[in-house]
């Protein structure tokens, strides 16, 4: 039987060290809720893994970015949120010799002050069922329908905006048969 130097093994057993070496696993299970126009900022942690890492993201919230820390072991998300919305997106870490880690992150941004628009329009003919309100984010549309029943009346208020949008509002009249009329004049409203 062949004997290897004391030198040799050593080698051997550094080398047999570096392959079982940990895998970096991203630990932060949860991030805190934001709110829009408020500057935001939750750092995300890891353990094992050898550095440096190489961080990455996919379906940030507008406004949001990914910021890994000087020595790649934790990363920051970090910026200010522009619109309110239920957020899902992937955060990946690499570490040396391509193990990875990825969460699948679920993020609440708040709207900041609650606005809505209240729309009036001339009344119809008389005898008609009511009233479909449309919506949409582009003069001359398209429009989607944001009522989910018949309006009985000739105003509605829309509670359903975004901060920092324009939003363009048509309204048709629906007779007794359910035949529905062409889109009144559009009318604009503007969301601080």
């Amino acid at each position: 039987m062949k004997t290897f130097p004391q030198f040799a093994l050593a080698i051997i057993l550094l080398i047999g060290s570096l392959a079982v070496a940990a895998k970096v696993k991203i630990t932060t299970s949860s991030l805190p809720d934001g709110t829009v126009k408020t500057p935001y900022s939750a750092t995300i942690e890891t353990t094992g893994g050898e550095t440096p890492f190489d961080w990455s993201s996919v379906g940030l919230p507008a406004g949001l970015k990914l910021k890994p820390s000087a020595n790649t072991r934790s990363a920051t998300l970090t910026g200010t949120p522009t619109k309110p919305s239920t957020h899902q997106f992937d955060v990946s870490v690499e570490g040396h010799g391509g193990h990875m880690s990825t969460v699948d992150y679920t993020l609440t941004i708040q709207g900041g002050t609650s606005h809505s628009a209240a729309l009036t329009w001339k009344a119809g003919a008389k005898g008609i069922a009511g009233y479909n309100l449309y919506r949409g984010t582009t003069s001359g549309g398209p429009y989607s329908q944001i009522n989910s029943s018949l309006l009985s009346t000739n105003s509605y208020t829309d509670s359903g905006v975004a901060d920092g949008t324009t939003y363009y509002y048509v309204a048709t009249e629906v007779d007794n048969k359910g035949d529905e009329s062409g889109y009144s004049d559009q009318a604009v409203a503007v969301i601080p």
